[in-house]
């Protein structure tokens, strides 16, 4: 029996110019395979844009609009077409009371969100409009590259960094406060001077592609390098988010120490089975017993890697979410 695919209008800016965001695109890319796509890059009106494509989509995706329109085009008119639409939430940070304007005033149908819990806690009236869509990896880049495993711990990202301490690294740009990223904070001071830790700052969101630039198939090289490697749900005040590190480390053959949070609990991560949960307290401790014990260290990395590989790649997200929508069309 044949089956048509729906026809989707994906508002999205070209955001993948930067490698630092390739996996957002690729993530968006998977829904090809279940959907014909009409993607739209600027800013205007939905008559106009529909003029343009002479095609009236099934469903409209709206990508994340934080940070006044950084990832997505300003579209107007939304709410006075008769096609369903959803949306894209990614940063939380951002001002809360224009997102509730924008879900209102759009008259959006579905919200697809990274988060679950933090989301319900800060926006608890949408609960019926949630679809939860956590991170997700590509397995062809987040996978393992059979590299030697010879760094022994490997922190990445955005940590404060005291500018007046001699470093062995260049200093990101811009160092966050200290404490906004408390446990990544805790890593570097406990562990920077233990010789088998490796550190790497933050690119920089517009970095431009380099040999030298840490992103993408040379980032999963250097997970999967990692013995240990570790990150905790971001800096959100409601609780941690499942960032995208939780299931790349996972996808790389590398043993994850990390701060827990609900969201990762819910989305099938345990504690000493696919990965180690640890806090400011004893990540130090714990880094060492697995570093030493090669034999439980390996046992859990194979399980996280079969875990993320089966249950967590944009193949899957795809899935859900062409799913959801057909239930609005």
């Amino acid at each position: 029996m044949f089956f048509k695919k729906p026809q989707l209008l994906v508002f999205i800016k070209p955001f993948w110019q930067y490698p630092k965001h390739q996996p957002k695109i690729d993530m968006i890319k998977a829904l090809e395979r279940y959907a014909d796509i009409y993607y739209w890059y600027d800013d205007g009106h939905i008559d106009d844009i529909l003029n343009v494509l002479k095609v009236k989509p099934d469903f409209i995706f709206h990508y994340d609009i934080a940070w006044n329109y950084g990832l997505a085009p300003k579209i107007d008119g939304l709410a006075e077409v008769d096609i369903p639409i959803g949306c894209f939430v990614i940063d939380l940070h951002w001002d809360q009371e224009q997102r509730i304007k924008y879900f209102e005033d759009n008259k959006i149908d579905v919200v697809f969100s990274v988060s679950k819990n933090p989301f319900l806690q800060e926006f608890p009236k949408y609960k019926y409009k949630l679809c939860w869509i956590p991170w997700s990896i590509n397995p062809q880049v987040m996978k393992d590259w059979g590299q030697p495993k010879d760094i022994d711990y490997l922190l990445m990202g955005a940590v404060y960094v005291d500018p007046h301490h001699k470093h062995d690294f260049e200093l990101p740009k811009h160092i966050p406060p200290k404490g906004r990223y408390a446990f990544r904070d805790a890593v570097f001071e406990q562990l920077t001077s233990d010789p088998g830790f490796n550190f790497h700052p933050h690119p920089g969101h517009r970095a431009k592609d380099s040999k030298e630039l840490i992103v993408n198939e040379n980032y999963a090289k250097e997970l999967n390098r990692a013995k240990i490697f570790f990150t905790c749900g971001s800096r959100h005040e409601t609780g941690g988010i499942a960032v995208l590190k939780f299931f790349e480390a996972l996808a790389c053959k590398t043993l994850l120490l990390a701060e827990s949070n609900d969201d990762i609990i819910e989305l099938g991560f345990k504690d000493g089975e696919n990965f180690v949960a640890c806090t400011v307290d004893d990540l130090a401790e714990k880094a060492k017993f697995y570093l030493n014990n090669n034999r439980e260290r390996q046992r859990i990395t194979e399980n996280g890697y079969r875990f993320v590989h089966a249950e967590h790649t944009h193949d899957e997200r795809a899935k859900k979410m062409i799913a959801v929508m057909k239930t609005f069309i």
